[in-house]
């Protein structure tokens, strides 16, 4: 039953961060698109996109941090059963990432990352799905480096890593949803 529920959790990420990229290209309410689009968009100077966006609590953000969660349960116990501890470590970093965002009203969302970065090295560790484990660690490097390197002035360059980041954390978890469904 787990399994299904990460699967189906880990689907509905990839939709929710298609739509957040749709509605960013189309010029939708920047309260939709999630902190990644946010990034991406004051790095790129996209629809001058503010880095005080990013303060306080949006929804999409807090639903995608509890699906992430859900989607990295669903391989509980993990890749190789001696892995308990480790996927506990995965399966909260998004979980606690909510309480931190409530607290700061502005750090705790990549916790998403932080937990996708220790699923991923599991994955290789046990040789379950290689290549997407190899592509769920490209993926947390990227948007780590793009979210903690963001400061007060622009860079093209992390606006290139946050979008090459984003396209991959969306067939990422497009790639966790088969293997859980």
């Amino acid at each position: 039953m787990i399994t299904l529920i990460g699967g189906v959790a880990a689907a509905a990420v990839a939709v929710a961060l298609l739509a957040g990229a749709a509605g960013m290209v189309l010029g939708a309410v920047r309260r939709w698109w999630p902190w990644l689009a946010v990034l991406f968009g004051f790095n790129a100077r996209y629809r001058v996109a503010s880095r005080d966006e990013l303060r306080g609590i949006n929804a999409i953000d807090v639903a995608l941090l509890v699906l992430a969660g859900a989607a990295y349960a669903g391989f509980w116990p993990g890749p190789g059963t001696s892995h308990v501890p480790w996927m506990a470590l995965a399966v909260a970093q998004p979980l606690l990432g909510i309480l931190v965002l409530v607290a700061t009203r502005l750090a705790g969302r990549s916790g998403l990352m932080g937990g996708g970065l220790v699923l991923s090295i599991l994955m290789l560790v046990d040789g379950k799905a290689p290549v997407v484990a190899w592509v769920g660690v490209a993926v947390s490097v990227l948007l780590l480096v793009g979210d903690f390197g963001t400061t007060a002035r622009p860079s093209r360059i992390l606006a290139l890593a946050l979008a090459l980041g984003y396209a991959l954390l969306v067939v990422w978890f497009a790639c966790l949803a088969a293997l859980l469904l």
